[in-house]
């Protein structure tokens, strides 16, 4: 059987930081954001970070 290279989970631990840092200073700096729309952009992003 082959295994896919699993990526390291440092760098799974660090994207996810920068993903949640990331929603954060969204949330803080536009004034017009939802929270649905928020939850929306953090799914996708972590929904790439699974995929990816």
């Amino acid at each position: 059987m082959e295994r896919k290279p699993e990526k390291d989970s440092s760098s799974n631990v660090i994207d996810f930081s920068t993903i949640v840092k990331k929603a954060y200073d969204k949330g803080l700096n536009e004034q017009e954001l939802t929270v649905e729309k928020l939850m929306e952009d953090l799914k996708a992003d972590l929904k790439s970070l699974v995929i990816g």
